[in-house]
């Protein structure tokens, strides 16, 4: 822990408050999205390119009741997911929705559109996937392999011994492009980017709920490892949120809560 924490975070704090006449009126209305930074991430080189297509979506609880027995399930059965629930889940979290000409809508809300919020996929069990790390290319709507290798002792050991990333049939890690929300709202992208990726992982708590699968996000990991196993520079692009999600026995919650 770093010693001075308590004064780093009061200083954030006052460097990315407002105040009335702090802002040039009508500052936000003159960006111009033709100079943005790109929206979209592709890894070229990937190993392999795994297409999703659209999701055969099945019948789904009423909203009110899925809100109402919204739980946090994470005592993970070891049985795959299909690729079409996993495409679901993507979908509800990250799918694009309408093409406003400049900018994309996608299911989740981003400020001022601009989606800095990257997926990242350590996949443990879902049918027809090698074990490994994907990245979701969100703009041709495919899975990029990125390392095809057993990374279910590394999701537990870089979120320092969890058993659920262990058992889970999917970890899901966010990532934020900074730069894509920093060239329009300075400094204070750092906290739109916290509120975008919570966004979306609401998305994935409903998604899953409705499928009848387990789902618990993660706020603990260990950031530096992450980002390198990721291949990113934890700076203008580092992790922001995790979550772990997998088939549960579905009957009580206070057995599907934890894993025994």
């Amino acid at each position: 822990m770093h010693p001075e924490w308590q004064r780093i975070c009061n200083e954030f704090l006052q460097a990315t408050s407002y105040a009335v006449g702090d802002l040039e009126k009508g500052w936000a209305a003159r960006y111009d999205f033709s100079k943005r930074p790109p929206t979209y991430l592709r890894y070229e080189q990937a190993l392999v390119r795994i297409p999703l297509g659209p999701s055969e979506f099945p019948a789904s609880p009423d909203l009110w009741e899925l809100m109402g027995h919204r739980r946090s399930r994470r005592n993970f059965l070891d049985r795959p997911l299909s690729l079409n629930e996993l495409n679901i889940l993507l979908w509800g979290t990250q799918g694009i929705t309408a093409d406003m000409g400049d900018y994309q809508l996608r299911t989740t809300p981003s400020a001022g559109a601009l989606y800095p919020i990257e997926t990242y996929l350590l996949v443990n069990n879902v049918e027809g996937l090698e074990k490994g790390l994907y990245h979701l290319d969100i703009e041709e709507w495919c899975l990029e392999g990125l390392k095809l290798e057993d990374v279910s002792e590394l999701a537990y050991e870089l979120t320092e011994n969890q058993e659920m990333t262990r058992r889970a049939a999917v970890n899901f890690v966010w990532t934020a492009v900074v730069d894509r929300t920093r060239d329009k709202y300075k400094e204070r992208a750092y906290r739109y980017i916290w509120w975008d990726v919570g966004h979306v992982a609401q998305n994935l708590h409903i998604a899953a709920n409705a499928l009848g699968l387990g789902v618990a996000t993660v706020g603990h990991w260990f950031d530096q490892e992450m980002n390198e196993y990721l291949g990113i520079d934890g700076r203008e692009h580092f992790s922001v949120l995790m979550a772990s999600t997998g088939k549960v026995e579905g009957r009580d919650w206070i057995q599907d809560r934890r894993p025994t």
